[in-house]
């Protein structure tokens, strides 16, 4: 099969397009900047959309190009709906006048915003409050009405070729590392956490489905911040501050039984991820 992977180069792109390559794909990359593994295809996915032309002989496409994360759409809030709501409409109509056999578009859990009960996809309300959420629900739309999978993602942590350490896990672990506390601010807000090859295992699973027009979890655990920063703890020897002003208010947690039925999708308890990390950390 032919693949179109857009922001391959990437966090995730970077563990996905090497797992989708030995699978016997063939991958072409669009990324500004140069990818691992596959084609190289340098563009800007807004100023130069993507036409039906663009997807001639390209079977799937997989979505991951955005400006990700509430602080970076905060600091460029017109580049953020650009890519990551007018991009993906124009990628959503190419797919659906070029006939793709499936679309699958990486989304987050953040669109649910606050919420107490367990979010399942088809009864919870996505009530997103931040530049980052509201810019991924409108986009999710988009990629539904052209048939299209999408996949709303925990927070991402593990590694990767091309490490994030701004993500929650991550920066957790690398300041332990380094021989700094971990400050919690506020800590019973609850958060759904996936590990990235978890993550990208998911993308190729949906290659192998037959879904189309869904809208799929995918998490391994769900956990407040101040027993993320506990669990650390327990795996690496840490001093835990825990201030009582909330910076961050999003606060969800989702059920994953749709992925766990429909993809084989298989969760992975976080203590895992972080021994991985420690590890990799220490060498």
């Amino acid at each position: 099969m032919k693949v179109l992977v857009t922001g391959g180069a990437g966090y995730l792109g970077s563990v996905l397009v090497p797992m989708l390559v030995s699978e016997g794909c063939e991958v072409d990359v669009i990324d500004l900047v140069k990818p691992l593994a596959g084609n190289w295809i340098k563009r800007d996915i807004f100023h130069e959309p993507i036409t039906k032309k663009d997807l001639e002989g390209i079977d799937f496409v997989i979505h991951l190009a955005a400006i990700v994360g509430d602080a970076a759409c905060n600091k460029e809030p017109q580049q953020a709906v650009e890519v990551n709501y007018l991009a993906t409409k124009y990628l959503s109509q190419a797919c659906k006048k070029a006939g793709t056999k499936r679309l699958i578009f990486a989304s987050t859990c953040s669109v649910y915003g606050v919420k107490n009960e367990l979010c399942v996809e088809d009864e919870t309300d996505a009530e997103p409050f931040s530049l980052y959420g509201i810019t991924k629900l409108k986009a999710e739309d988009e990629v539904l009405s052209s048939g299209g999978i999408v996949l709303r993602m925990g927070t991402l942590y593990g590694i990767s070729p091309k490490m994030r350490y701004d993500l929650v896990v991550n920066e957790f672990v690398k300041k332990v590392m380094t021989g700094k506390p971990i400050t919690v601010f506020g800590g019973n807000q609850k958060r759904p956490f996936l590990e990235i090859k978890s993550a990208a295992n998911t993308y190729l699973q949906s290659l192998k489905s037959n879904l189309a027009g869904e809208i799929l979890n995918i998490s391994d655990e769900n956990i407040t911040i101040l027993e993320l920063a506990k669990i650390i703890q327990k795996e690496i020897r840490c001093e835990v501050e825990v201030m009582l002003e909330i910076v961050d208010k999003r606060s969800y947690q989702v059920d994953c039984s749709k992925a766990i039925k429909a993809l084989n999708f298989m969760p992975q308890p976080i203590e895992k991820g972080i021994k991985e990390m420690k590890k990799w950390l220490s060498l």
